[in-house]
């Protein structure tokens, strides 16, 4: 760490526990996402770039290729264009019972999250457990990680944002981030809770909550999200180059819409514990069931569509089956 920025850093030696967790000859933060990584497949290396690389980035508090630990730290940024907490260039950085705020409007673009609350990037890793996060700034994203082996696990946090543009997590380049309890919450307009670019994110007993808009935005590239004793209640924003795998399990329900053209940008992996409702005709490149009787699904009278021709679709034998609520689940024709 920078020597200007000591008096305004406060760390102490994290928990035992977490380097326990984090098992001999692991960072903490590889170590706990290690842990949950195997659910899902993660977004190839290839996905479409955001930026990152070309970014400046500051800070206030910087871990700068170097492992770092902090607890009961409050780190406030009011300034435009900076980040509050930053890791980068394979750094490592475990932060407990953190406050962190962050004001300045980014009156341009600041999509490779130069405003947001906390950026991890280049290889980095960052375990932030017991904190709060909030921003109230245009582009102040609450938590931004890329770039490949990008690692950022987050514990019993919550995560605000109140200005437009701020999505509360982001994840992109083949980043990933999980996230276990807590909240993720947005208040402004074009504020997603997540927003997925090339990126992996796990959420395990996470509340989500946004001012009417949507709470998932998927960007570019090839993306996956796992939902894990998670709801999520909105019809994704999907551009036009990119797909997303989404796994539902644990008793995790989602209630929307999956895409509502072809071609189809999201394929979907259910369990048999958990729920998925439509509110309008859906269209999936892959639909993959463990109930056969798929009584799981709340059709609203919409059908779900599926690709015959896709090799995990197989078990499904091309047929159509009626689903709860008077919809079917059909081939695509």
């Amino acid at each position: 760490m920078k020597p200007y920025l000591m008096k305004r850093v406060f760390p102490l030696a994290i928990a035992l526990v977490l380097l326990l967790a984090a098992g001999c000859g692991k960072s903490p933060a590889r170590g706990a996402a290690q842990a949950i990584e195997t659910s899902i497949v993660s977004a190839e290396e290839d996905a479409a770039q955001s930026g990152t690389e070309d970014a400046t980035h500051s800070s206030l508090y910087l871990v700068d290729g170097e492992s770092d630990e902090s607890d009961s730290g409050v780190y406030a940024s009011d300034e435009a264009y900076e980040n509050a907490v930053l890791v980068q260039n394979a750094g490592v950085l475990v932060m407990t019972s953190a406050d962190i705020n962050k004001i300045g409007d980014a009156s341009g673009d600041a999509s490779g999250g130069q405003n947001a609350a906390i950026a991890v990037l280049g290889g980095s890793e960052m375990t932030l457990e017991q904190s709060n996060v909030t921003t109230n700034a245009t582009g102040g994203i609450g938590l931004y990680v890329s770039g490949a082996g990008s690692v950022m696990t987050i514990l019993d946090s919550a995560i605000y944002t109140a200005g437009e543009a701020s999505p509360a997590l982001v994840v992109t380049d083949g980043a990933l981030a999980s996230m276990r309890g807590g909240t993720l919450a947005t208040e402004g307009g074009d504020a997603p809770c997540i927003l997925l670019s090339g990126g992996s994110a796990l959420l395990y007993g996470v509340k989500l909550s946004t001012a009417g808009e949507a709470q998932l935005h998927v960007l570019s590239g090839e993306n996956a999200l796992t939902l894990d004793q998670t709801a999520v209640q909105t019809d994704p924003v999907f551009a036009e180059e990119c797909s997303l795998l989404l796994r539902l399990q644990n008793g995790a329900s989602f209630t929307g819409a999956l895409g509502g053209s072809l071609p189809a940008k999201a394929s979907l992996w259910l369990d048999a514990s958990s729920t998925l409702a439509l509110n309008a005709e859906t269209y999936l490149a892959v639909f993959v069931n463990a109930d056969a009787a798929h009584a799981n699904i709340q059709s609203n009278g919409f059908n779900l569509y599926y690709d015959s021709n896709a090799p995990e679709n197989a078990y499904l034998g091309g047929q159509s089956f009626m689903l709860p609520g008077g919809g079917f689940l059909a081939p695509i024709i």
